[in-house]
């Protein structure tokens, strides 16, 4: 439960990490967790979203800004609001969170979206925190992410998952386990700062240019998911088993074992629903296949970003081919903290 604060801020801003999700996404996702077990494993890496409250003194006008999609929105009170395909995600976190103040928000993230980084979630945790304390409330990093995540699916009705907004959270690595129709629980693995360092030092993610539309290919599962023999389920079920033997290898440290297993995780993630490849994602495969270890697709697919282990000293040429394919190379180091707000 959220509880009041004593300090109530005129002028905040706080930022929340996006996450990479390096096996098992998908199986967090109804309706499979309501029949099925399901695991994730991600962590939040030092690519953020940010969320800037500023409250007006007097009067009740609400504007919202997002810098990454150039839109700003405008209304004289928050009760003029309207859900209309315009920054819906902003206006639904105010409109839930109702702040009984005028006041200007202003988001950006350093990643595109539509990089299958979870950004969305990124930002939604961001807001809640950024707002939380704008209004003087307290509320934990778990509260948090429950609370982006229902707003996301349940008040906007948007397909996806929970670990987005976990990942945004609570930062570190993640073992998020989901007991079928029966909720989760969040599980830290016991992987040494060695570990940590060498996965900073191997792992490479690159953006494709390619935007992928996660709604719409959550919604294609879901159809498959319907269909009688569908091979979604099995495909869940193997996801889910590759999340849990990634936390093992993890907590031995052993990443050269990583690569396989992300590739395996790609595998299994192909046969969801065809919606979650295409030529542009193979071109990145196949060029960079010698240089790599294995890898997989950030997120839902269908673009986005792509996560590979390298072969100890192959960094550099990963990059000088993802740049020849036009691919940005997005830095990657974990973030161990998560959602954090503070006063301007």
């Amino acid at each position: 439960m959220s509880t009041p604060n004593k300090q109530i801020s005129q002028n905040v801003v706080a930022r929340a990490p996006v996450r990479v999700d390096a096996a098992g996404g998908g199986s967090d996702c109804e309706p499979y967790i309501l029949h099925y077990d399901g695991a994730v494993v991600n962590f939040g890496i030092t690519s953020h979203a940010y969320a800037h409250i500023e409250r007006h003194q007097e009067d009740q006008k609400i504007k919202i800004i997002s810098e990454d999609f150039n839109q700003t929105v405008q209304a004289d009170h928050l009760g003029q609001l309207e859900i209309d395909g315009q920054l819906d995600l902003l206006k639904g976190l105010l409109l839930r969170l109702a702040p009984e103040f005028g006041l200007t928000l202003r988001v950006r993230c350093d990643v595109k979206p539509g990089t299958g980084l979870g950004s969305s979630g990124a930002v939604g945790v961001a807001c809640i925190a950024a707002i939380d304390r704008a209004m003087g409330v307290e509320r934990s990093q778990l509260e948090t992410a429950i609370l982006a995540n229902d707003i996301e699916r349940n008040d906007l009705g948007k397909s996806g998952g929970n670990q987005d907004a976990l990942g945004a959270a609570l930062g570190g690595i993640n073992h998020i386990v989901y007991q079928k129709n029966n909720g989760f629980e969040i599980r830290r693995p016991d992987v040494s700062e060695e570990t940590i360092a060498e996965l900073e030092r191997r792992c490479v993610l690159i953006y494709t240019g390619e935007v992928h539309l996660s709604d719409n290919i959550h919604d294609d599962i879901k159809a498959s998911y319907e269909l009688p023999d569908s091979p979604t389920v099995k495909a869940m079920q193997e996801l889910t088993s590759v999340a849990n033997e990634l936390v093992a290898v993890l907590e031995a440290g052993d990443v050269e074992a990583m690569g396989p297993l992300l590739t395996k995780n790609w595998t299994h993630h192909q046969r969801l629903h065809p919606s979650c490849t295409n030529d542009v994602l193979s071109r990145y495969y196949e060029a960079l296949a010698p240089h790599t270890l294995g890898g997989k697709t950030c997120g839902a697919g269908g673009g986005g970003t792509v996560f590979f282990i390298a072969k100890h000293g192959h960094e550099q040429e990963i990059v000088n081919i993802s740049q020849q394919l036009r691919g940005e190379i997005i830095p990657l180091s974990i973030d161990p903290d998560g959602v954090k707000s503070w006063d301007l």
